[in-house]
């Protein structure tokens, strides 16, 4: 049967076949701090780390981490201070706004040993929104930032952003309300979030098991120390069983790849299919 090749946003899963080890050195890392209670308790789907993963990985950037922590100072300040040290970029998202539980620009400060101010701008942004000059306005807390934070306010398109992304070292702070989230990535981010690599990605979709392919993915993943292989079950489709996907940031090798997994399995099991 023929094969379809999908170019596209791979998403990872505890079925990874990986030797990535000899490559992570050489790609933009990331990590993503989910923040709130109403995650951990599942009061509240997190649909946001899944977004900014595949825009990360757009970008370039290969996200490493992805951590939720609840509202308190200590617990966010304790994880950023744990992996802002171990990868070029971090994203928090959540806990910015006027209440008592928007706590992140406290616990960056905290984090990293700085205090808050009330930056002019910021000012001048809530007394306009917030229609108010009152300095003890609930909203004017978004106002106060760290004291080394950095401004944000270029978009992708040349434009200007209302209220500007705010970051501190290489910590930068989203809000937690997806649609916000959305539209402040999608303004700022290919402005912010910088890699001189891409990934290349092509799919196998088979009807074996995926006990049946463990020797050939082996294989692959021997002759192949730089890219990245993952097989991901799928258990009662009529049309496959098993997703193969393969991944580098060197397009050449990610096509040899391919080609060699294609020699490798019967055709009469390789399915034409897409699930976008």
């Amino acid at each position: 049967m023929c094969t379809r090749v999908v170019n596209r946003i791979i998403p990872k899963s505890k079925y990874n076949y990986k030797r990535y080890s000899n490559k992570d050195s050489k790609c933009t890392t990331a990590g993503i701090l989910v923040i709130g209670d109403e995650i951990l308790k599942g009061q509240v789907m997190d649909t946001n780390s899944k977004f900014l993963a595949q825009e990360l990985h757009k970008l370039g950037v290969k996200l490493k981490k992805i951590s939720v922590v609840p509202d308190d100072i200590e617990d966010i300040s304790a994880e950023v201070r744990l992996v802002s040290n171990k990868f070029d970029y971090i994203l928090t998202t959540g806990g910015i706004g006027p209440t008592h539980d928007d706590l992140t620009y406290e616990a960056v400060a905290h984090a990293f040993g700085e205090s808050l101010y009330l930056n002019s701008d910021l000012k001048e942004i809530c007394m306009r929104f917030y229609k108010s000059i009152k300095s003890l306005n609930a909203g004017m807390k978004l106002a106060y930032i760290p004291k080394s934070s950095r401004l944000h306010y270029a978009t992708v398109d040349g434009g200007r952003l209302l209220y500007p992304n705010v970051s501190v070292h290489n910590v930068y702070m989203f809000p937690g309300i997806p649609e916000l989230l959305r539209k402040s990535f999608l303004s700022v981010g290919p402005v912010l979030f910088n890699s001189t690599r891409r990934f290349f990605s092509k799919v196998v979709y088979c009807t074996m098991e995926e006990c049946e392919i463990v020797k050939e993915l082996e294989i692959l993943v021997q002759e192949f120390p730089e890219v990245e292989f993952g097989c991901y079950p799928k258990l009662y489709d009529s049309v496959y069983k098993v997703k193969v996907t393969i991944e580098s940031c060197n397009e050449e090798a990610t096509l040899k790849a391919y080609e060699k997994l294609l020699d490798l399995i019967p055709k009469n099991c390789i399915v034409n299919f897409d699930d976008l």
